[in-house]
């Protein structure tokens, strides 16, 4: 999965923006442009998505804090978020109890979509298909009008929208939940196909593909990491949970309990070997209750307080990017490239590009920028009227770079 596009409107100090995404985003701006606020946006589409959305919107300060404050007239708040599948294949597919034998292959672009004011909230979920039928398709003629016939390599759009609304200021019910479900297809056989793709984003269908509800999800989809390097310093050390916090305080435990008999354990030791000077490895021991990280230096080991900020900062990096068990397909990286020297820098942004992950960053640095593709470049500034917008830097006219 990949997120490729975001509508956000009257969110902070976004207003009617879209953004556009790729595998590698540099998100670059000046200081208050928005870049820290689209995190926060990111953030609440992985709490509305794996939660609810009434729960983004408390964790968020509520919609007083989230609401665009020079936005004086327009009071709905609106997030969207456009997710692209894989191709999938179905070798076989049923057809009511009869069976439908063929291959169908399918690419999925599901929209998430969260709007809310003081008053009410609604989630919504629109699914829309792609779907060609391939290879030895064999229909079965009773059960199909005829203008089917000619099935192979014909494309379908299937659309499945499915909404759940808490109008609070329609029905005076505060427990209020009302949902709506509409699809734009009668062909029960290529819903099938859908059967198992509308499982994997929560919709419940029964064996008619009557939707039925919304499960949210249990794990992460995007992951937000701003680094402390003080705070890893003090508290590295101590029992926490083992998932790796957004500020890596617990950078310890998770190492000794996530990392330290696996290849990516590996995979980090030999980044530090390549980038840091003096480091020959790293080791992670548990000694009465605490994790202690030290650095092999020669013939002696060397502790977390000893050691520079960027050498902090990039381990808590690559320690992010090389989870064994990681359910996120997005991760957002807020200026990673702190105290980090130009080696350090380029090692890391090869790391991003051949992570099987989908990254998102935000920086300052002009070393990024000039380590960057073009492509990977997302620029972030304010309007004349004071909103966030943004644009992807390959999609500026005339655009040339300098060495």
């Amino acid at each position: 999965m990949k997120l490729t596009k975001l509508y956000i409107h009257n969110y902070k100090s976004f207003y009617n923006t879209t953004i556009e995404l790729d595998k590698i985003n540099i998100v670059v701006g000046e200081n208050n442009s928005g870049k820290s606020n689209l995190i926060d946006v990111l953030e609440f589409i992985d709490i509305s998505m794996n939660k609810d959305i009434e729960r983004a919107i408390s964790d968020k300060g509520g919609y007083d804090k989230i609401k665009n404050y020079s936005a004086v007239e327009e009071e709905k708040v609106i997030v969207r978020a456009t997710f692209e599948q894989k191709d999938t294949t179905s070798k076989v597919i049923f057809l009511g109890k009869v069976p439908y034998q063929g291959i169908l292959r399918a690419k999925g672009e599901y929209t998430y979509s969260f709007s809310f004011t003081k008053n009410y909230t609604i989630f919504s979920v629109q699914v829309d298909m792609l779907t060609s039928a391939t290879d030895n398709v064999k229909l079965i003629q009773e059960y199909l009008d005829k203008k089917y016939d000619n099935l192979r390599g014909n494309m379908y759009i299937e659309k499945v929208k499915f909404i759940i609304s808490n109008k609070n200021n329609l029905d005076n019910n505060k427990n209020s939940r009302k949902l709506f479900i509409s699809s734009t297809s009668n062909r029960k056989f290529i819903l099938n196909h859908l059967y198992g793709i509308l499982f994997d984003i929560g919709l419940i269908s029964d064996k008619d593909l009557n939707i039925k509800k919304y499960n949210y999800s249990s794990k992460p989809y995007i992951t937000t990491y701003s680094f402390d390097t003080s705070n890893i310093r003090l508290k590295s050390h101590q029992n926490s949970d083992v998932k790796l916090k957004k500020d890596g305080s617990n950078l310890g435990k998770n190492i000794y309990s996530s990392l330290r008999e696996s290849a990516e354990f590996d995979i980090i030791s030999n980044s530090l070997i390549t980038t840091v000077n003096e480091i020959d490895g790293i080791k992670i021991y548990e000694v009465a209750g605490s994790y202690i990280i030290a650095f092999k230096e020669g013939d002696k080991e060397i502790s977390l307080d000893t050691v520079s900020d960027g050498t902090i900062n990039f381990l808590a990096t690559m320690v992010a990017l090389n989870q064994p068990i990681d359910d996120s397909f997005l991760l957002v990286f807020k200026e990673p490239e702190q105290h980090l020297y130009l080696d350090a820098i380029t090692y890391m942004l090869r790391a991003f590009r051949e992570s099987s992950k989908q990254i998102l960053i935000t920086t300052h640095s002009t070393a990024i920028l000039k380590h960057a593709k073009t492509e990977e470049i997302v620029f972030i500034y304010r309007d004349n009227d004071g909103h966030t917008k943004s644009v992807r830097a390959d999609t500026i006219p005339k655009l040339k770079r300098k060495r």
